[in-house]
């Protein structure tokens, strides 16, 4: 089962939670949290997580980080794989510059509010609430 650890203080981040699983994500994933027992395990586990302010997709034993994560959970959508596409064109170095970039300054950005999560979307999340901050 593949597992997307997050930073669930983060709106952005959780906001694309929401956006991949209502944009079809398969119900094999599971979203948890980098803050949490299992985000601490995976850490422990595999030092260089501590190496990214990142989103990491565990498949198995293997770690994908930053931008390439993102892409390929994108790859998984089925009316985006285009958009996956065009992500994997730009060169590893720059797409992972503005993943950075925009990590680093997602607090300093425009406003936005927190996706409200169905009971389906829900259930998607492990070891952790569902964010409820307005």
């Amino acid at each position: 089962m593949p597992i997307v650890y997050y930073d669930d203080r983060c709106i952005y981040c959780y906001n694309y939670a929401i956006w991949l699983i209502r944009h079809g994500l398969s119900r094999s994933y599971q979203f948890v949290p980098l803050k949490s027992t299992a985000g601490e395990a995976l850490k422990k586990a595999h030092p260089e997580v501590l190496e990214y302010n990142s989103v990491v997709l565990q498949e198995g034993d293997h770690l994908t980080f930053q931008s390439t994560a993102i892409a390929k959970l994108i790859f998984t959508l089925d009316g985006y794989k285009w958009l996956a596409a065009l992500l994997w064109l730009v060169p590893k170095p720059l797409r992972n510059l503005g993943y950075q970039l925009f990590a680093d300054n997602r607090d300093k950005m425009w406003k936005t509010t927190w996706a409200k999560a169905n009971a389906y979307e829900q259930t998607f999340f492990k070891q952790s609430q569902v964010p409820t901050k307005e």
